[in-house]
């Protein structure tokens, strides 16, 4: 039998979640321990007994291969040491497995991503799609970030979320821009 304490245990160590969102943190995992993989996926990384870090995911809802990391939390002393680094690469490994290729996304605050360790989205190949500067506090910045995975292979230069729309705008028949240089 598993013992969600521990994940809400190191969830509230973060300092990151707000009673709010620790609440639904623990909706998510009850949800989980009903019913494994459905919708939820709970990935972990330990040292010997010790929970090192775990991850939260799901399949974004009417969507074939867009999934989104719900939680992602490290234990402070293990910040640094790859944790983090390699939790992303096991949610990435998930859902190739499930969807061939798929995009991984996640909405995140400042405080949540440094309870994660600090820039690891970015250093892990994710695009920053939107940033909203003390959006949920003065020093708590919202980031959302996305990665496209491409089947059973690391990322091309070319397959970034990025390339895609370049090369969308400059497909022949398309202009890149509008009179006065708008879209």
């Amino acid at each position: 039998m598993v013992d969600l304490s521990e994940y809400e245990r190191l969830a509230l160590e973060t300092g990151a979640y707000r009673d709010m969102e620790l609440e639904i943190l623990k909706e998510t995992f009850q949800s989980w321990k009903a019913r494994p993989g459905d919708p939820f996926t709970i990935l972990e990384l330990r040292d010997g007994r010790l929970l090192a870090g775990f991850a939260v995911f799901t399949r974004a809802q009417n969507t074939d291969f867009t999934f989104d990391i719900v939680a992602i939390c490290v234990d402070q002393g293990y910040h640094g040491k790859g944790v983090g680094e390699r939790l992303v690469e096991m949610i990435e490994e998930e859902a190739r497995r499930i969807a061939g290729s798929a995009i991984v996304r996640i909405e995140t605050s400042l405080r949540k991503e440094e309870a994660a360790d600090s820039g690891l989205f970015a250093s892990s190949g994710y695009a920053l799609l939107g940033h909203i500067v003390d959006f949920y506090g003065e020093g708590n910045d919202y980031f959302m970030y996305a990665r496209y995975l491409g089947a059973d292979r690391a990322e091309a230069p070319g397959d970034s979320p990025a390339a895609a729309v370049a090369a969308a705008a400059a497909a022949p028949g398309r202009s890149s821009t509008t009179e006065g240089g708008k879209r």
